[in-house]
């Protein structure tokens, strides 16, 4: 059964649209590296892409951290603290 995609399934791509973009970019220059293994334009433009992508996947990891509150653990009590404690 053939469905077009939702607008939900649109949103979702997206927002998913940097990482896919960054990945595109990295096998391009892993290609282009491995074409010419002695090219120094092409070892540059893989170490930037890779860089590239290693930083969005770190600042989605500290956006998606930002979104969860962690426990705060106290050095007496091992358990979660309250909100009071916490505050």
């Amino acid at each position: 059964m053939d469905t077009a995609p939702t607008h939900s399934d649109l949103a979702e791509i997206e927002a998913e649209w940097p990482q896919i973009a960054a990945e595109v970019d990295l096998v391009d220059a892993e290609c282009r590296l491995l074409a010419d293994p002695g090219d120094v334009l092409a070892k540059r433009a893989h170490r930037r892409a890779l860089s590239a992508l290693l930083l969005l996947l770190v600042q989605q990891a500290n956006h998606d951290a930002a979104l969860r509150v962690a426990p705060v653990y106290t050095l007496i009590n091992p358990c979660p603290a309250g909100q009071a404690e916490a505050a």
